[in-house]
């Protein structure tokens, strides 16, 4: 039967002309003097195609006509290096065939009321989801996001793109000076060994902010450069950190602080980093569309539950358990919205 349809398709010119007429490059064609590759009275042109082109039938599955304009926009919704396998005759009939042979698939898993099961209708949604957040929300994309904004976010948020030189270490803090002074000896004579910091701190350190964290620091700049947000770290102990030269190094003397007698050891360093308005453009272009999409749907969810009758018995939420391993909690995450998916069209010709 489909050695038939072929034999058809090829006698009529469609296999070879109107098929192949789909490059490889769909969406690349050379345009005409209005643009769309089409002459006036042709009409404009989608993938090079006419609306007539388009809409030529090149299989019928049941009730679902495959067309011109289908295999047109399946090649499309492919990458590029994708699309070049297409190039020959023979490879295109194979794309029709899969094309063709999804459809079959997709009929008989519903004549067996597998579009019924609740993950199919789940996927579903999700699926209509997705397109739905990309035609409403996502037509314009990034680009709409004009260079005034992208300037203001720049100069209003400038730490972002200009952060000083940054160093990371960890402590051990000490109330009494000679007790301090015999663990410094200790840990200089093996200055490598981390399991040794890590004992030693987790026996000494009575800084309760880093005790569990084996005196850790984290990443923290210069007391002059620190930026909102930033460690709270004592000054002396920033001076000490930031004058060992190796990472891994520990101070070779206590430091003293208000809080008591402080050993230190480097773990890590950070360069300054400057970037241009001109190298972050990108990121804040894409920054803000996200923002402004995540704002527009959050408004338009608002506006949907306000009109909607929607009703909650969280009481019985209290019902719901979660069986997980042994040691594991649960963890809460909020979902990213959905991206955007291309769904091809191929509606049934009732």
């Amino acid at each position: 039967m489909r050695r038939q349809l072929w034999s058809l398709l090829l006698a009529s010119g469609l296999a070879t002309g109107t098929i192949l007429a789909i490059g490889v490059g769909c969406g690349d064609d050379d345009e005409g003097e209005n643009g769309s590759g089409a002459t006036p009275d042709e009409g404009p042109r989608t993938h090079g195609l006419t609306e007539e082109q388009a809409a030529q039938v090149l299989a019928k599955v049941g009730d679902v006509e495959i067309s011109v304009g289908d295999v047109a926009n399946e090649l499309a919704s492919k990458g590029s290096f994708i699309r070049t396998r297409y190039q020959s005759p023979e490879r295109r009939r194979e794309f029709l065939d899969q094309m063709i042979r999804f459809e079959l698939l997709a009929q008989e898993a519903e004549r067996r009321g597998y579009d019924e099961l609740p993950e199919v209708q789940r996927t579903r949604k999700q699926m209509l989801i997705r397109r739905f957040i990309a035609d409403r929300f996502e037509t314009d994309g990034p680009e709409a996001i004009t260079d005034d904004q992208v300037r203001e976010y720049y100069e209003s948020h400038r730490s972002e793109f200009h952060t000083p030189e940054q160093v990371r270490a960890s402590h051990i803090l000490f109330r009494d000076r000679n007790a301090a002074q015999r663990v410094l000896r200790e840990v200089l004579a093996s200055p490598s060994d981390l399991r040794l910091w890590r004992d030693l701190a987790e026996q000494h350190n009575t800084d309760e902010a880093t005790r569990d964290r084996f005196g850790d620091l984290r990443f923290f700049a210069r007391t002059e450069e620190r930026a909102e947000g930033d460690p709270e770290v004592p000054p002396e102990v920033v001076q000490a950190a930031f004058a060992i030269e190796r990472i891994g190094g520990i101070s070779g003397e206590l430091i003293h602080t208000s809080a008591g007698w402080h050993i230190v050891k480097l773990t890590g360093r950070r360069a300054a980093m400057h970037r241009s308005l001109d190298e972050a453009s990108t990121s804040i272009r894409n920054r803000l569309f996200r923002e402004s999409r995540e704002n527009a749907i959050q408004a338009l969810l608002d506006e949907l539950r306000a009109e909607s009758d929607v009703e909650e018995n969280l009481e019985a939420l209290e019902d719901v358990h979660l069986d997980l391993p042994e040691g594991d909690s649960p963890t809460v995450t909020q979902p990213a919205p959905p991206s955007p998916l291309r769904v091809p069209d191929r509606r049934p010709n009732r």
